[in-house]
């Protein structure tokens, strides 16, 4: 089994390949060269902590198992590739020819570099487990190679070898989509084991997101919920927080991390749990003041899909999942109305499609989504949706936002559907 790349890949890669053959040149670097660049690194971007750490967690468990030395050799190489790949995602995805030259190029050296280290460790002997290691490996690089650049992941089909154990919580995170200093991520919480562990971001907002089945109690600082429908709960730093899961089945509990201060997926560097108990836990209403104003969202989301034509909710403001000094993350409602809908901002914006499908094009690719996809809209990058179908598409969006600053309010025409961020 071989890398396999599409010709928009192949296009693009070529670029960066002839401006290093050039001295860097970006003679023939154009924008829409850059815009591809970018878009293919930001889905290289989602497998930091899935693919890439997940494999290099493999190859290192498997090293010295009666490999040799050939072998263990070419595995060091490929943890070391892996760890430069891991280490790129803090690196900023600029919106000039450095995403083709520096950053897509990186992206692409390395990824081919591991396929053919692990190829020729494979090929000196019989081991399977190795051979399983990179198949997966090459399965989850293709997902962002063989495409046009949309990114698209879907939560109902995410990849075996692409999740983290976070340290300390002992719970199984697999990334979603990464974006400029935010992600939106899955946990996955064990039915035997009690949940997720109380702890706390320094440096770090959250938004908790509860979706039916689910049977559990969401804690904030001192207060929890009883819950059993979907939540979303708006975490800024600092502040304990935990799920601890009394359904009796494995659930996953999706999440939106972010911080202007760090890369944006720092939850996994950034985790101080709770060392002892609190004094006291007192159960409060889910859309108390001690709760956040946390939100009822399948309720949120029900209400949207009764209504008529185009309608926009911001369930999470900004402050609330947030604070000065690190930004502040929010959530919004929308149901598209039966015409186009173009949507631009100067910040990085992740959606989750609840409902509905759709016909989606981010510069100049486009796909089709549907529910449970989801998909980011890098900033100054054009994003229109038109739906399709008669079922109403409706979806989630988070973005992260300088608390601090002020902003002008969003323009609605709904003569043209066109929702802009200011």
């Amino acid at each position: 089994m071989s890398l396999l790349v599409s010709d928009d890949y192949a296009h693009v890669v070529g670029k960066a390949r002839w401006s290093h053959a050039h001295g860097r040149s970006i003679d023939q670097v154009h924008a829409s060269d850059i815009e591809a660049g970018r878009l293919f690194s930001y889905g290289f971007r989602t497998q930091t902590i899935g693919t890439f750490h997940a494999t290099r967690v493999a190859l290192e468990a498997e090293a010295g198992k009666g490999t040799g030395a050939y072998v263990d050799a070419c595995l060091g190489q490929c943890c070391a590739l892996l760890d430069q790949l891991e280490a790129k995602a803090v690196d900023p995805i600029l919106p000039d020819h450095r995403a083709v030259i520096s950053t897509l190029y990186s992206y692409d050296q390395w990824t081919n570099q591991v396929d053919d280290l692990l190829t020729r460790a494979c090929a000196r002997g019989t081991y399977p487990r190795l051979g399983i290691i990179h198949d997966r490996f090459l399965r989850n690089i293709q997902r962002v190679t063989a495409g046009n650049g949309f990114y698209i992941a879907r939560v109902l089909e995410l990849p075996e070898q692409g999740a983290f154990i976070v340290p300390d919580l002992n719970i199984s995170i697999a990334p979603v989509i990464y974006g400029d200093h935010l992600s939106w991520n899955a946990a996955f919480l064990v039915a035997d084991r009690p949940g997720v562990a109380v702890h706390r971001h320094r440096y770090g907002a959250e938004i908790h997101l509860g979706y039916a089945p689910v049977k559990g109690r969401t804690i904030l600082g001192d207060s929890f919920t009883e819950v059993e429908e979907g939540y979303a709960m708006p975490i800024p730093p600092m502040t304990y927080h935990g799920f601890l899961n009394t359904s009796g089945e494995d659930h996953v509990v999706p999440f939106v991390f972010g911080s202007l201060k760090m890369a944006g997926w720092g939850i996994f560097f950034d985790v101080e749990p709770q060392s002892v108990e609190p004094a006291k836990t007192k159960a409060e209403p889910l859309e108390s003041t001690a709760m956040n104003h946390s939100i009822f969202l399948e309720r949120a989301i029900r209400q949207m899909k009764s209504g008529q034509g185009f309608m926009r909710q911001v369930l999470v403001p900004a402050h609330r999942a947030g604070s000065n000094e690190i930004g502040g993350l929010e959530l919004a409602l929308t149901r598209a109305g039966q015409d186009a809908m173009e949507m631009s901002s100067p910040h990085y914006r992740i959606i989750s499609v609840d409902s509905g499908r759709a016909e989606v094009q981010i510069g100049n690719v486009e796909a089709q989504v549907c529910r449970h996809d989801h998909f980011g809209v890098p900033a100054q990058i054009s994003c229109q949706i038109t739906p399709l179908g008669r079922d109403p598409f409706v979806f989630l969006d988070a973005m992260i936002l300088p608390v601090e600053a002020p902003r002008s309010p969003s323009v609605e025409n709904l003569a043209t559907r066109r929702f802009v961020h200011q």
